[in-house]
């Protein structure tokens, strides 16, 4: 069974899996959430978000919060953008984001407000590929939620207007407003990658500006004990030589697994799914599971069900062509202009709401 979540959220329940489960839903949000209801007044702009992803959900939410009238179009029905989980069988699994982590003060007062005792420690460490022993960032504080990363994509929206399953298309110029699906706006703010904006706006973009990833989350039917890897939460190489970039073992986030199982999530390289993302899924994540097996030392018997993801525009590049020259009343928040890490993107947001509250 195929699921198509749009050009950056492909979702393929592979044939051969034991186990089929709908998409995770966010639960629908409004108007007139908790401390955010305002009562919008003649004169105050009106600002359209284009994607609820963290930055966009960060920026229509301050600007809320400022009474000004934020409307957000996301064109799945998800929310939280990269920031993904999803029902995988009986399990609850991050397909995106896998951790992260709360250096900058305000941020993390903010997660941890909006959270609360949901927000959970990491303590598993990440283990170097080829590197017998040593450990990634030592002693780094590492964050996860509860019930999935996504909530706090959910918990951000609460109060802020969002418009789910509707795809912008084009924005126009309408005087000295612009028209986004019909309705006029003082502003628009995109948090979408950079190449589905240049689109919009008809500017096209001549280096490569994403790296895609190809994903795939694995359920062994035994228990984490005799699943191998012993405490470690992860696995990564980051030299990028290797396919595997990333395998964890979601068993060491509290609640998420059914006991008697053990579910893996593989991230592989910028090279690996570059070369590999527009063939079959069936090929490249039996590909992957042959490799992590190898990894992990673990028993093909014990396979369960499989789940494969294409993201298109997973994390900006480094040496990426900045955006520049945009139209008035255009902004920018999220990873096309700033790293793709949680607390990045969340202060993007933030930063481009006071931009336009000047």
């Amino acid at each position: 069974m195929v699921r198509w979540g749009g050009e950056n959220q492909e979702g393929v329940q592979l044939p051969y899996s034991k186990r089929t489960a709908p998409d995770d839903k966010a639960e629908g949000v409004g108007l007139g959430a908790g401390d955010l209801r305002r009562f919008w007044q003649e004169g105050l702009m009106r600002i359209a978000i284009l994607g609820a992803g963290i930055s966009g959900l960060v920026c229509a939410r301050a600007l809320a919060q400022a009474g000004h009238h934020a409307t957000v179009w996301e064109k799945s029905r998800s929310l939280g953008g990269r920031c993904a989980s999803r029902k995988f069988g009986d399990h609850v699994v991050d397909h995106g984001v896998q951790y992260f982590t709360l250096r900058d003060p305000k941020v993390r007062e903010e997660v941890l407000r909006l959270c609360g005792s949901k927000l959970k420690v990491l303590p598993n460490p990440i283990l170097l590929a080829g590197q017998e022993g040593e450990l990634y960032r030592a002693g780094e504080e590492r964050f996860y939620v509860q019930d999935g990363n996504n909530r706090l994509g959910t918990l951000l929206a609460e109060g802020v207007l969002v418009r789910r399953e509707a795809e912008v298309k084009r924005i126009e110029k309408a005087g000295k407003k612009w028209r986004v699906q019909g309705e006029e706006y003082d502003a628009v703010v995109s948090s979408c990658p950079w190449p589905q904006t240049a689109a919009l706006l008809g500017k096209k973009t001549s280096s490569p500006v994403y790296d895609p990833c190809l994903t795939v989350l694995l359920e062994y039917l035994v228990a984490r004990e005799d699943a191998g890897g012993q405490s470690a939460y992860a696995r990564m190489d980051p030299t990028g030589r290797d396919p595997l970039a990333w395998t964890a073992c979601e068993n060491v986030k509290i609640g998420r697994i059914m006991e008697g199982s053990t579910v893996y999530v593989i991230q592989a390289s910028p090279n690996y799914s570059r070369d590999h993302l527009e063939q079959s899924p069936e090929y490249w994540a039996s590909d992957l599971q042959v490799l992590l097996e190898k990894l992990w030392h673990l028993d093909p018997d014990k396979r369960g069900s499989v789940f494969a993801h294409r993201w298109r525009y997973a994390r900006s590049c480094v040496d990426r062509e900045m955006p520049r020259e945009l139209p008035a009343g255009i902004h920018l928040c999220g990873d096309s202009v700033c790293e793709s890490r949680l607390e990045a993107v969340w202060q993007s947001g933030w930063e481009t709401a006071q931009k336009i509250l000047g």
